[in-house]
């Protein structure tokens, strides 16, 4: 039998279709490798074997009867456990949640359903969000490295091919700081673009549902399955939804592509910046020019993260925080407290600043068509890291990762992750790539020309036959 493991979603639901694979052993293949490789690296909570074969076992039937199916037919996926899954708690990765079943699926969960994909499980995630080791998650490139977070969980599955898509949530970069460590693809849509309905709150105003997958193409390919208005959610986006596909292939011939020294590529770690040059060049011969440009206000970013996001998961989690404040860990207790100590006009002060970096980004906008740069500032830390260099400064963990990625959820524009290499150590880098707002499309096909230049997204860090879940 054809190994799916290796294969990418795009390319398992045409065998799927073609009959040349069976959903039935496609899962039960997935599942093979979960048990061989995952006690090494603790990515999944919940295994969901039992209902992902019954599904696989229907949708073959459907198949064989000529039924028409969904884009994503056949193609297994994991969802991190922020996510409402029936008949299953949400633990949100905490003690303090709750331990009851829900009733209904998150509505991503249900239209990844309706698209043919089939449920494997769920991943870890750093608690309630508020992090970005993600313990007790392993790194797939390296056994003692964090693999990011807070979807860490779904970064590592992906990576380790355990599945070939898998959904993850981004406040601060949390979809795509675990893309760049890991080594995958990871896509943060426009704010709205896809629907948090049944996802565990973090903050209301900077939370974004996403994809992390093996190709650009995958990505592009999950949005489209993803990406809506949902009357339920009250922060869903009224945009209509392209064809995320039409421009994948287009390449940067004549693209204009920001970079800019201050702030995104001035505290880069050498190896980061090494494989953020190579990017800029195989660019550059790919037909794009590189405009140096200006991102007004983008300094602002940390401070106004920090103020909305501790406020507004104080806010959300008052009740049980109160209550009993011990079944949290520390990392979280401390940030909740210091969402308290905000008073209401520094929470305004900073929602205000927001539109300050909003018009610095239109600004840049009018001079280049996307903006280019390292997803992090360095690579994955050692397990037990509580604080990082970034530049000449050593600041905690969370701020040094999350430095680049945070402009994206203040200002609400996409931003894609993309594998750009490794440094001297082996560990990944990750290219990122930032748009206007509802300009996915121009994301992806900026990636897919880059990835079609390199064979990073095809790197794998384990064997894929042996699945003995050793290091190569």
């Amino acid at each position: 039998m054809i190994d799916p493991t290796g294969m990418t979603a795009t390319e398992i639901n045409h065998g799927v279709e073609t009959g040349e694979l069976d959903p039935v052993d496609v899962v039960e293949t997935y599942l093979d490798r979960i048990a061989a490789i995952d006690p090494s690296l603790a990515s999944f909570v919940l295994v969901t074997a039992d209902e992902a074969r019954a599904e696989a076992s229907v949708l073959r039937e459907a198949v064989r009867s000529g039924v028409p199916g969904g884009p994503l037919r056949g193609v297994p996926f994991a969802v991190k456990d922020l996510y409402d899954v029936a008949g299953y708690p949400t633990r949100s990765g905490s003690r303090a949640s709750s331990e009851a079943p829900v009733t209904e699926d998150a509505a991503t969960v249900t239209a990844l359903r309706d698209a043919g994909a089939i449920l494997i499980g769920k991943t870890t995630t750093h608690e309630y969000a508020y992090g970005v080791t993600t313990p007790p998650t392993r790194n797939p490139w390296s056994l003692g490295h964090v693999p990011g977070g807070s979807s860490g969980g779904s970064g590592a599955a992906v990576a380790a091919r355990l599945a070939p898509v898998a959904m993850g949530t981004d406040t601060g970069g949390s979809i795509r700081i675990p893309a760049a460590l890991c080594g995958v693809t990871g896509m943060k849509a426009t704010y709205g673009r896809v629907s948090k309905r049944g996802v565990t709150v973090l903050s209301w105003t900077l939370d974004h549902a996403g994809p992390l997958a093996t190709t650009v193409a995958d990505a592009a390919l999950s949005l489209g399955v993803l990406a809506g208005h949902d009357t339920g959610d009250p922060y869903s986006a009224g945009e209509a939804v392209p064809d995320f596909g039409v421009m994948l292939d287009r390449g940067v011939d004549g693209m204009r592509l920001g970079v800019s020294e201050a702030y995104f590529c001035d505290r880069l770690e050498p190896g980061v910046a090494a494989a953020f040059d190579r990017a800029i060049r195989e660019l550059e011969k790919a037909g794009a020019t590189i405009v140096p440009v200006a991102f007004a206000g983008v300094e602002l970013c940390p401070d106004i993260v920090g103020v909305v996001a501790s406020v507004e998961a104080a806010s959300f989690h008052r009740a049980r925080a109160t209550e009993r404040p011990e079944l949290f860990g520390s990392d979280v207790v401390d940030a909740l407290r210091v969402g308290n100590l905000h008073s209401g006009v520094s929470y305004v002060d900073a929602q205000r600043a927001r539109s300050v970096v909003t018009a610095g980004m239109n600004r840049m906008f009018g001079e280049v068509d996307a903006l280019l740069s390292p997803t992090v500032a360095g690579t994955a830390p050692i397990l037990g890291t509580e604080r990082t260099s970034l530049g000449k400064s050593q600041i905690d963990v969370l701020n040094g990762l999350n430095a680049l990625t945070v402009p994206a959820n203040v200002t609400g524009m996409p931003a894609l992750s993309v594998p750009a290499g490794f440094d001297n150590q082996g560990l990944p880098v990750g290219l990122q790539i930032m748009t206007p707002p509802f300009q996915e499309a121009l994301a992806f096909a900026v990636g897919r020309a880059f990835e079609a230049r390199t064979d990073f997204a095809a790197a794998v860090p384990y064997t894929a036959s042996t699945l003995t879940g050793e290091l190569l």
